[in-house]
């Protein structure tokens, strides 16, 4: 129990420490957030931009009809983003417009339009187009036939509830006025239940692949990878700010004091450990909430998952501090060293935002990845938030990651010199 106290009150007075120094979590925790949100805001900005382009067609609707059907296919076609809708009154004009080259198509509702719908005759809508814009021509085609598609199902319905109540006994004393509104009410409750259905559909279409994982699409996940790639990069930025600590303690002759008191060695660098993982804890929490709300990043289906590859790589990034605090020199040095290191394996790791990810490539950049802690760190990571992987499934990542802090916690120790 003495010795779990004096670990606390060593953690405690490094955290002091720690959070004293604004340059330094400047570093850790400020640079990782404005990094994250600033590629994050840009590639869904230019995802957008490519993937919903401005398209801005010139048409010309002629609505010769005056029931309802034609004006709700008139409203139906004026509410379209993609397309900038002039309304004449002939069609001779509209004709001559689309063949000069004037507007890409034309648009015809017949004057029976409505009546045709009522009777529940087959009508149709004709679409003038300038045989020069074949492009052009398949777009409008496409949004007419979605447009008359629901006006379809709109008189389908009609007339289904028109011949329901026509064979319907208790309807038979009812006047035509009576059937009319009583028709209407019907059509407006099922119209109502339609529209509901279109907004949330009961049946939804997802992508999955063979194993049954939903598949995101491109830019979802460059920003569920984005998120972890950052924050696994800063977090073995605690490597130089570790080891430079430990020496400036060892310059300035404060750990010779501290290890004068009647604590074991050990739980004095137990402590610093404790305290610079709890900070990786941290930097972790804040990045991915950031992630979570502004930009909508999945976090998967297994939070332990999550919180075991986070204390590992703590682990991970702080035994490796210790190490360079065993070989530098100086505080200065090891300081340089850490940085060097944390770009180094950040870059070889697949910490860089780059797509695909640099630890899932062939070749000798893929098989060097796999020799740093950022790769494997990485691996976990996606395969919990992209793929909905459990912690089981990322048994090999961790396994690697609790190895490789072991082997520089057991280095540290033998070469570190306390004096």
């Amino acid at each position: 129990m003495k010795s779990i106290n004096d670990i606390l009150a060593v953690a405690g007075k490094e955290l002091r420490l720690l959070f004293a120094d604004r340059g330094l979590l400047a570093i850790l925790l400020l640079l990782p957030i404005l990094l994250g949100s600033l590629f994050a805001g840009l590639n869904l900005m230019l995802a957008t931009e490519e993937g919903d382009p401005n398209i801005l067609l010139d048409v010309i609707l002629v609505n010769q009809d005056s029931g309802t059907f034609g004006s709700e296919i008139s409203k139906s076609i004026r509410a379209i983003d993609q397309l900038n809708v002039k309304i004449i009154d002939t069609v001779e004009a509209a004709e001559q417009q689309v063949s000069e080259g004037k507007v890409a198509a034309a648009i015809i509702i017949p004057n029976d339009f409505s009546q045709k719908i009522d009777s529940y005759t087959p009508t149709e809508i004709e679409v003038i187009v300038d045989p020069a814009q074949a492009e052009t021509a398949s777009i409008v085609a496409g949004i007419m036939n979605q447009v008359a598609g629901e006006v379809t199902i709109w008189g389908e319905i009609q007339y289904g509830i028109r011949t329901i109540l026509g064979e319907s006994e208790v309807m038979t004393q009812a006047s035509p006025e009576e059937l009319r509104g009583i028709e209407a009410q019907n059509l407006g409750v099922i119209m109502t239940q339609l529209n509901e259905l279109r907004r949330n559909p009961a049946i939804s279409v997802i992508s999955e692949d063979l194993e049954g994982v939903q598949v995101q699409g491109g830019i979802e996940l460059f920003i569920t990878f984005l998120f972890p790639a950052f924050t696994v990069m800063f977090i073995f930025f605690i490597v130089g700010a570790e080891s430079s600590s430990l020496l400036q303690e060892r310059e300035a002759g404060t750990l010779r004091r501290l290890l004068a008191a009647p604590i074991p060695r050990w739980t004095v660098v137990a402590g610093k450990m404790l305290a610079y993982g709890m900070l990786v804890c941290l930097q972790v929490a804040i990045l991915f909430t950031l992630g979570y709300v502004a930009f909508d990043i999945s976090l998967g289906s297994d939070p332990l998952a999550l919180v075991v590859i986070t204390i590992l790589v703590a682990f991970v990034a702080v035994s490796m501090g210790m190490v360079v605090a065993a070989f530098a020199k100086t505080s200065k040095q090891a300081d340089n060293v850490g940085m060097i290191l944390a770009f180094v394996f950040a870059g070889i790791g697949g910490a860089f935002p780059t797509w695909p990810p640099m630890f899932r490539s062939e070749g000798l950049i893929g098989t060097l990845s796999k020799f740093t802690p950022h790769a494997h760190a990485l691996e976990g990571y996606y395969s919990v938030m992209a793929e909905n992987a459990h912690l089981s499934q990322i048994f090999p990542q961790l396994g690697i990651l609790f190895l490789m802090g072991v082997v520089f916690f057991l280095i540290a120790i033998w070469r570190f010199r306390f004096e």
